[in-house]
């Protein structure tokens, strides 16, 4: 016999309506609560299926409104860029400058982030949103995609790690009672010393 076909086998000995007489009733409600276990991440494959795409549907909606009331404009720099952010290990130096734009015949300043060597007077290009001020660049398309998968898999962990926990709190509390069987069992069987 072929070790997968034992292990099988094993396996197929610890159903919970198996007609063995040795098998504890506490053993056939812990194989109940890991097929139960089975049966709710089953089910919460296509749950989280289902709640990634309602995630992706309304990113992709939010991120399409949000970028069609961006527009890009030239502006032009009109201070020397000053550093925000000073450099550390992880993460480069930030500057900033002020800028003008014209935008409908209305000029409008503001404060955009800029490259350390942007000279006062050269264009660069912003986004204004539609409150008429600098704000992010369009997002990409594809973090729709990214917010549906990720909330999908999130789901499916949060589940898988609830149901783990909650097998293992079942096996703990099983174990402690079958301690205190064996232990009440033995305490039976011997004689106290000195009888």
């Amino acid at each position: 016999m072929s070790h997968n076909s034992a292990l099988a086998w094993r396996v197929w000995r610890l159903r919970p309506w198996n007609s063995n007489p040795l098998m504890r009733a506490s053993d056939r409600w812990e194989a109940l609560f890991r097929l139960l276990a089975v049966a709710v991440m089953l089910l919460a494959v296509p749950v989280a299926a289902a709640v990634g795409t309602a995630t992706y549907s309304s990113s992709a909606e939010r991120i399409s409104v949000e970028n069609a009331a961006k527009t890009e404009v030239p502006a032009t720099v009109l201070t020397e860029p000053k550093q925000t952010v000073a450099a550390g290990p992880a993460q480069a130096a930030h500057f900033e400058a002020q800028i003008q734009w014209k935008r409908d015949g209305d000029f409008g300043k503001g404060t955009i982030e800029v490259r350390r060597d942007t000279k006062v007077g050269s264009t660069v290009h912003t986004w204004l949103g539609p409150d008429g001020l600098p704000g992010d660049p369009p997002q990409k398309p594809a973090s729709a995609v990214t917010n549906g998968i990720g909330t999908g898999v999130a789901l499916l962990i949060g589940v898988g790690f609830a149901l783990l926990s909650l097998l293992w709190c079942v096996s703990q509390v099983l174990d402690r009672l079958h301690a205190l069987r064996w232990e009440s069992e033995l305490r039976g069987l011997g004689r106290p010393i000195g009888t």
